[in-house]
């Protein structure tokens, strides 16, 4: 049976539902006494970059970090009933959580507080320059290196992730060390909020295992291998920094990998090459809403 969309979401809002329902019946004993005033919420926050933030779907709240409030963190707290605190921002990179300010915001991490209870973190991809390739690769197939129709609308965090030249050596000098970086990020974090639980995100599969193009991803086979093995090392990178720092991990690029872009049902968003780049539609190759839920769902899945 194939799924109307209103119903898709309306599955996937329910199992939301039920995952806040039964973190919150494993709090409690069934032989309750009489209710007590309501416990104050969890506070959660959430770092990243535009991976967790959802630039393009509905509704953007905040228009120079691609932040929309149904991204997976907003589903996660309106889910679990947690005081969400939201800096995710495109374009982030683990230095932009740490130390440096992004587009006139303060480093990410000055949200996490002594205070904060949960914190999630999707970064890495842009230290790395994975979506940088991949756009600099599609664009070629253009025949143009330039932001499509270089309007001036387009967001700066943005700018550096279309069209732009690509530095192989950089990125591979960024990989050897993209560990050592999330390792820094992580227990930063703890120091900042001792009592939280930090829990890593990795990113959602965009290209297919088997590496075959198809309409939506117009690279040949060695620029997706390339990438695919980038995408690996993000993964695993992720997964050793959760590992060395007693970190939670999600693993959405495992959930995921049935779901790639060139799948009869992606979480990732197709290449689309024009001057409305960023108009009515997530950027390319990122997390789409059903994307978006299906983050959603894991996280709440490891948070209960």
């Amino acid at each position: 049976m194939t799924l109307t969309q209103p119903l898709r979401k309306a599955l996937v809002r329910a199992v939301l539902c039920l995952a806040a329902v039964a973190l919150l019946t494993t709090a409690s004993p069934a032989s309750a006494a009489p209710p007590s005033p309501s416990p104050a919420k969890m506070d959660y926050v959430a770092l990243g970059s535009s991976f967790a933030a959802g630039p393009g779907i509905p509704n953007i709240i905040d228009p120079r970090c691609g932040r929309s409030d149904n991204n997976y963190a907003h589903l996660v707290a309106e889910a679990l009933q947690l005081t969400l605190t939201d800096v995710t921002c495109s374009g982030a990179t683990i230095n932009n959580i740490i130390g440096t300010p992004q587009n006139g915001r303060p480093a990410q991490i000055t949200a996490v507080t002594d205070a904060t209870d949960v914190v999630t973190a999707t970064i890495g991809g842009n230290d790395v320059n994975y979506m940088a390739d991949l756009h600099r690769n599609s664009c070629a197939v253009e025949g143009t290196t330039a932001v499509p129709g270089n309007d001036p609308a387009v967001p700066d965090p943005f700018d550096p992730l279309i069209c732009t030249q690509f530095n192989l050596a950089a990125a591979q000098e960024q990989l050897a060390g993209l560990t050592a970086e999330l390792v820094d990020m992580v227990e930063a974090i703890q120091e900042a909020a001792p009592n939280a639980r930090v829990v890593l995100v990795d990113y959602l599969t965009i290209l297919p295992q088997n590496g075959k193009p198809c309409p939506g991803l117009p690279l040949d086979r060695e620029e997706i291998g390339y990438s695919l093995d980038v995408a690996r090392q993000l993964a695993l990178a992720t997964k050793h920094a959760a590992q060395r720092t007693g970190a939670e991990l999600v693993e959405l690029s495992k959930a995921s990998r049935h779901h790639d872009v060139c799948s009869a049902d992606p979480w990732v968003t197709a290449w689309e090459f024009g001057p409305d780049i960023f108009a009515g539609g997530a950027l390319a190759y990122h997390p789409n809403e059903e994307g978006m839920e299906a983050a959603a769902a894991l996280v709440i899945d490891q948070l209960s």
